[in-house]
């Protein structure tokens, strides 16, 4: 299957994305809430971080058409069918532990039923189980198979929302393609990414950390043109009314 850019992967959403309302479950910094503005007239955002919510409510300050919320995906206040389309990039994290590797596909469950109960189209925009990060993850968490959690979040999304009358409508591979301009900026960056799972407790363990990410960069063939690549699967669902 041929990868298209981001930007192109959001021309190819623009018609299930151009609606009236639409729900944003874990919105992080707000970067996806910002794209997702320019398409709905009005956009919920949800996610149960403080600190991001104020990060957030911060880097989308000069937006009039999003409301921020703090809120568990799978305990929703929302009437059912309250929006015209779920946009969703982070679920296969939704589940997240750190120290010891486990999923909880409960939860998981949980929250896709959650999701069929607000919305008719769901669109979901994730790392492959093969990405980069993956394993650039395991630098801050060793014990996490990120691989694997999103192999297995695939499969549950299929197969409860096909449960649920929802059918696989569209899906691609795309890229998100980061450039710098320096090799300590790229480190420097790598190490922020991640600040929210591990922070380096002195200069020696950020000399290792380092070690490690270069190493895995490197591996990649990234390292060396200073281009950090993710790649990514979009996929939507939607249920006939």
């Amino acid at each position: 299957m041929k990868k298209i850019t981001f930007a192109e992967m959001w021309k190819k959403l623009e018609k299930y994305l151009t609606v009236d309302k639409a729900l944003e479950q874990g919105f992080s910094n707000g970067k996806y809430t910002a794209v997702l503005a320019k398409y709905a007239k009005q956009v919920v955002g949800i996610d149960i971080d403080e600190n991001f919510l104020k990060i957030a409510e911060e880097n989308l300050k000069d937006y009039n058409n999003i409301e921020l919320l703090l809120m568990d995906s799978k305990k929703m206040t929302f009437p059912d069918k309250s929006f015209d389309v779920i946009l969703n990039t982070s679920f296969h994290e939704f589940d997240l532990s750190h120290g010891t590797f486990s999923m909880n596909l409960d939860l998981k469950r949980e929250i896709l039923e959650e999701m069929t109960r607000v919305s008719d189209t769901i669109v979901f925009v994730e790392p492959t189980e093969d990405a980069v990060t993956n394993e650039l993850f395991k630098v801050f968490d060793p014990s996490e198979q990120h691989g694997i959690r999103i192999r297995k979040s695939n499969e549950l999304i299929k197969k409860v929302l096909e449960e649920k009358g929802y059918k696989l409508v569209e899906t691609g591979l795309t890229f998100n393609d980061d450039g710098f301009d320096s090799r300590e900026e790229l480190e420097e960056a790598m190490l922020d990414w991640w600040a929210d799972i591990k922070i380096p407790a002195n200069d020696e363990e950020k000399k290792e950390m380092i070690s490690q990410i270069d190493k895995i960069l490197e591996e990649a063939g990234m390292l060396q043109d200073l281009h950090v690549i993710e790649d990514v699967r979009y996929t939507i669902f939607q249920r006939s009314n």
